[in-house]
């Protein structure tokens, strides 16, 4: 007798799950992950910029005193990659690989030596993101002599610190003073989000948007009919869309700054309060991208 007689478990339908998306490295727009550039190692695109400033000493205490809310540093990649005299879908180009391979090195440094760069990386969650990027060091390539192609290392400073959504995501409050919402547009950022708009629709006074212990606030009136725009970024106040109108930054107050108002990084939504004054309803809306550590 067996005392482990075979055991069958029910069997439930599985859904397929949804297609990966394949991996994209782009600059300027040009595939980073052809024939003719091949990436050959993308870790360094995993990596954080580091914290600017250093914690407190302090003689005769033991470690060191923390400081909170250190600034991102700008960012740091090495991209290797092999340039091949080759089409990017990898045929052989008119007038040969030699020549394919020097018009391929050319265009290169021109992707990478231009005034504006950006890096797009998609990753296979379908989420697309993008950065600056500035040439660090110089480009040396190594090459043996009459090959059609060469090994070169891409060392990039990122001035952004972090890399943005591509998409761009927006949500609004509408209700009485006191009204919150979580911020679920804005959830899975892994690093804070200093550029959001924030847009007050009139009619409303003295309106104030608050997450957590940040908050940012106008003292005066948005008429009926206009729109109070505040550029988080760019500490700058205007009138948006509708009738134009001159807002003053200086009736701008917030806490704890420097930034108007901070999106805290979150896996989940964060709640957001918005208050005003005068009774009635109003509606505020914040827009931006999300931000993140890496990508």
């Amino acid at each position: 007798m067996s005392l482990y007689p075979p055991f069958y478990p029910p069997a439930y339908p599985m859904a397929n799950p949804p297609p990966l998306v394949a991996e994209r490295l782009l600059v300027n727009g040009v595939d980073l992950g052809s024939y003719t550039y091949m990436t050959t190692d993308v870790s360094s695109l995993l990596s954080v910029a580091a914290r600017r400033g250093e914690d407190v000493v302090v003689a005769g205490r033991h470690g060191q005193i923390r400081r909170g809310g250190r600034c991102f540093d700008a960012g740091e990649i090495v991209l290797p990659m092999w340039v091949v005299g080759a089409n990017p879908d990898g045929s052989i180009p008119s007038g040969g690989m030699e020549q394919g391979f020097f018009r391929r090195k050319d265009q290169l440094l021109q992707l990478f030596y231009a005034d504006e760069v950006v890096l797009a990386f998609r990753r296979p969650d379908g989420l697309e993101l993008s950065t600056r990027a500035t040439v660090a060091e110089v480009m040396d390539f190594t090459r043996r002599h009459a090959e059609p192609l060469a090994a070169v290392s891409v060392a990039l400073t990122l001035p952004d610190a972090f890399w943005t959504d591509t998409q761009d995501v927006s949500q609004s409050i509408t209700g009485v003073t006191g009204t919150s919402a979580e911020l679920t547009a804005f959830a899975g950022s892994t690093a804070p989000i200093a550029d959001a708009r924030i847009t007050f629709h009139g009619p409303v006074s003295n309106p104030q948007l608050t997450i957590g212990d940040r908050w940012v606030r106008f003292n005066g009136l948005v008429a009926a009919g206009r729109q109070l725009v505040l550029e988080c970024g760019h500490w700058r106040a205007t009138s948006g869309a509708g009738p134009a109108w001159d807002p003053s930054e200086i009736q701008v107050y917030r806490e704890p700054g420097p930034a108007w108002l901070e999106i805290p990084a979150s896996y989940t939504p964060l709640t957001a309060l918005f208050s005003h004054s005068g009774g009635g309803s109003a509606t505020v809306e914040i827009a931006g991208n999300r931000k993140f550590l890496a990508a």
